[in-house]
């Protein structure tokens, strides 16, 4: 099942084809890729970003636990700070990746609409006498996503705020044409970035207003093979798409991002701890340099010395290197240099009967200058 964004059928007044893109069904572009992917490397896009799912996290003790429980340190966050998470298992799996957002009243987690369920169903788990009150507001938001470097001029000049000198994940309350929107600092590819919560029923709204009085501006309407390309370029993995509840968080390269190695311990926390430790992945994902301009599907195998090494998870024709970058995981020892002479590891990729040459790098990838 794919599950349709809150604008679906709505986006714009012609009719657009849409796609499935790991659990979603999405917008793939407006009639215009080229110049979508521009604006989200030259200017600033807008795309409906509605893949989250609200959870209100309520009560007293609502810190102390979200701070046993969750791999990141939410003690430490003040009202209109944020932070990523990530939901494990005891076993060190990933459950669900999250954006804690801190309020006066409450924390607030925003998590893929698909894992809110699990999400809030673990959490009541370790619920015992703790005065904590959970919430699951699926679709009582939308989210709109505006990226790239014109991003923050073209807010303050719509929304009179300045998200320049904030921190990622702040977040703070505005109003564009009598609605309430909160503004929330986040990038979803190499660039700048911020998300606009917005009510359910306000959506549309806001989006026709972005999409009409945003060009003035130069935002542009983007769909999401813009985004995906922008972001598998850059090396930035998608949850659900890249990684999902049958990975260790250290195979995924998330750990840098959703980890506090100072908060002491959180659910997961032993099996993280040794893996980071002892580097025992027994697979990491990794980027792939393909030397061709043929784009793998996910899925396609990684051989190295005839040897199977691994599988590509996503993989896109990158206009900014002009050949094709891949994210994938591959198996230890091939993830590792070969010697100091020879850091990268050379690797083919199977696909529709060729062998496409590929190198084996670090996440994420660097990019060239705009």
């Amino acid at each position: 099942m794919s599950y349709p964004l809150l604008l679906h059928g709505r986006h714009a007044p012609a009719a657009i084809a849409y796609q499935e893109l790991g659990p979603w069904m999405v917008p793939n572009d407006f009639g215009a890729l080229d110049a979508e992917y521009r604006a989200l490397r030259e200017s600033s896009a807008l795309i409906d970003y509605s893949i989250y799912a609200r959870i209100d996290v309520t009560g007293a003790d609502r810190v102390d636990f979200l701070h046993r429980i969750l791999s990141n340190d939410i003690r430490a966050l003040s009202p209109g700070e944020g932070t990523r998470a990530a939901v494990l298992s005891p076993n060190g799996k990933i459950l669900a990746e999250l954006l804690v957002l801190s309020e006066t009243d409450q924390l607030t987690l925003l998590c893929e609409a698909s894992r809110a369920d699990t999400v809030v169903a673990t959490l009541d788990r370790y619920l015992f006498t703790e005065q904590v009150a959970l919430s699951n507001r699926e679709r009582s938001d939308a989210l709109l996503a505006l990226q790239g470097p014109k991003t923050f001029a073209i807010i303050k000049t719509l929304f009179g705020e300045d998200l320049s000198g904030v921190p990622a994940l702040h977040h703070r309350d505005s109003r564009l044409d009598g609605i309430a929107v909160r503004l929330i600092r986040h990038a979803l590819s190499a660039s700048q970035g911020a998300l606009l919560a917005v009510p359910a029923d306000a959506a549309l709204a806001v989006w026709d207003y972005l999409r009409t009085r945003g060009r003035q501006a130069g935002l542009w309407i983007a769909g999401w093979q813009a985004l995906n390309t922008a972001r598998i370029e850059a090396g930035i993995a998608w949850y659900g798409v890249d990684a999902d509840e049958s990975n260790l968080l250290p195979e995924t390269g998330l750990d840098d991002a959703l980890i506090s190695e100072s908060k002491g311990c959180y659910v997961g926390q032993e099996i993280v701890a040794r893996m980071r430790t002892y580097g025992s992945a027994s697979k990491k994902l990794m980027g792939l340099e393909i030397q061709s301009d043929q784009v793998p599907d996910s899925g396609c195998r990684i051989l190295c010395e005839n040897e199977e090494a691994g599988w590509v998870t996503s993989a896109c024709l990158s206009p900014a290197v002009q050949h094709a970058r891949a994210l994938g995981y591959v198996k230890r020892p091939y993830y590792e240099a070969k010697s100091a002479v020879e850091p990268a590891r050379r690797v083919t990729i199977l696909h529709a009967g060729q062998t496409l040459a590929a190198t084996v790098t670090a996440l994420p990838f660097t990019l060239p200058a705009r």
